[in-house]
Order: C-alpha cells, then structure tokens, then sequence
C-alpha cells in the first residue's frame, strides 16, 4: 500500500512540475504556437467549408480530436529532442521514476494544457466561420477513451526519439494518417475496402463516430463502448511492448545522445 501511494505521489509530483514546464514553454514561444493554430485554422475552416460540413453540428469533433492526438503523439518527440539538445536527456534516464512514468507524466501534462486550449480554439474557430457546435457530455469519457489508446502510439514515438532523436517528421506523417484513416475528412464508406478496414481498427475512428451519435441523440450501444474500450486497450498493450522492445535494443547498441 505504501509503495502504491510513493508511486502516485511521485506521478503528480511528475505531473505538477510538467504542467508548468510547459505552459512556460509555450509562453516563451507563443508566436510559434500561434502560427501553429493559425496553421491549422486554415486546414480546418478550409476542409469544412469546401465540404459543405458548415451546417453538419458535429463537424467539429474530427477535427478536435485529430489536433488533440496529434499533439498527443508529437510533443513525446519534441520534448526529448529538447532534453536531448539541452542536455538533459541523460540526466531523465537516470531518474528514479521510470521512462514509461515520466512520459505519461508529460502526456497527461500536454494533454490538459492543449485540450483547454483547442477547446476554446476549436469553439471560437468555428462560430467565426459560422458552423454550429454540437455537445453532449458522453463525447468527454469517449474522448478520454480515445486519448488512452492513442498513448500506445506516444510511447512508441518517445522510445523511437530516445533511440535516434530525430523523429518529429514522422509523428506529422501518424498525425496526418490519422486525420485521413481516422473519417476525419474522407467519410469511411468512401475508402476502399483495405484501407476502411484499417480506419476501423484505429480508436479515433471508433471515437468520432461514437462522438457524433452521442452529440445527434442516438444511443450508444454497450458494443460501442466495448469495441472502443478493446480497441484501446490493445493499442496501450502493443505500444507498452514496443516501447520495451525498443529500449531494451537502445540499450544493447547504443543510443544516440547527439541531437
């Protein structure tokens, strides 16, 4: 029992000090930051508009949840590249809290800090272009649901960015399959067969759909939730295993301090 509560002690402690790590990184790049958004407002508004989703209330979730787990799986990379540039990285691995809690540390730091952020974005973006927003309170387990399973891809990206540092062009190639695969902007009935099945396999798949029926007033199935509780749990499970794997070899050949 003591041992369980060392452990969350040590997790929140983690956890607090990441917080505000990175909300002082990003006020000390905010004009990066902003260009991101404005970036991204324009992917956004762009899709939207040109596909007539102006009117369509659950337009939105897509989009938010691609950005949220996007920025999910990225920041893993850009965070150890910066520990790896200043120095540091050493110094993380030789902590006594494990890799694997101190990135889920800095993932659910990342995560509270973006999601408040895209929430208010998100909101403010499309009542500029004049689209309605859709709410319903089971979106938020559901997308709690989703992040989790989409961590197996953070860890696999961290170990990956331990192992050869860099690594930030491919979490934007995972992003964008996501934001393709996932229905975000190509519904799943109009993919070929192969890569539909693959869509239905990913959690933000599962968790978009089930997200714009909660918001529409259908009822969620208790298979619905089964299939994407399954589906997470299965991503957790093979990106904990990779994750292992992977350091286990960066241990055995060497890892690349440089960045």
């Amino acid at each position: 029992m003591h041992a369980i509560q060392s452990t969350i002690r040590s997790f929140l402690l983690l956890w607090r000090a990441e917080i505000v790590r990175y909300c002082k990184e990003t006020r000390m790049y905010v004009a990066s930051y902003i260009s991101s958004l404005i970036v991204t407002g324009i992917i956004v508004a762009s899709f939207v508009l040109s596909l007539g989703n102006g009117s369509d209330p659950t337009a939105w979730v897509g989009f938010f949840l691609w950005n949220a787990s996007a920025t999910l799986i990225g920041e893993a990379c850009v965070s150890i590249s910066a520990d790896k540039q200043s120095g540091t990285c050493t110094q993380l691995m030789l902590r006594p809290a494990s890799m694997v809690m101190q990135i889920t540390a800095k993932t659910c730091a990342w995560v509270l800090v973006n999601v408040s952020i895209d929430v208010v974005y998100i909101v403010a973006l499309f009542m500029l272009i004049g689209s309605p927003i859709g709410f319903s309170w089971q979106v938020v387990p559901i997308m709690l649901v989703v992040f989790t399973g989409l961590f197996g891809f953070t860890m696999i990206m961290a170990s990956l960015t331990v192992l050869y540092t860099k690594t930030a062009s491919l979490c934007d190639v995972v992003g964008y399959v996501m934001m393709f695969l996932g229905g975000v902007v190509v519904p799943i009935d109009a993919m070929p067969a192969l890569l539909a099945a693959l869509s239905r396999f990913m959690p933000i798949t599962q968790g978009i759909a089930m997200s714009r029926k909660a918001i529409l007033g259908q009822t969620l199935t208790a298979g619905d939730w089964t299939w994407l509780a399954a589906q997470a749990a299965l991503f957790v499970a093979i990106g904990y295993l990779a994750f292992r794997l992977i350091m286990r070899y960066g241990r055995k050949r060497g890892i690349n301090m440089r960045y």
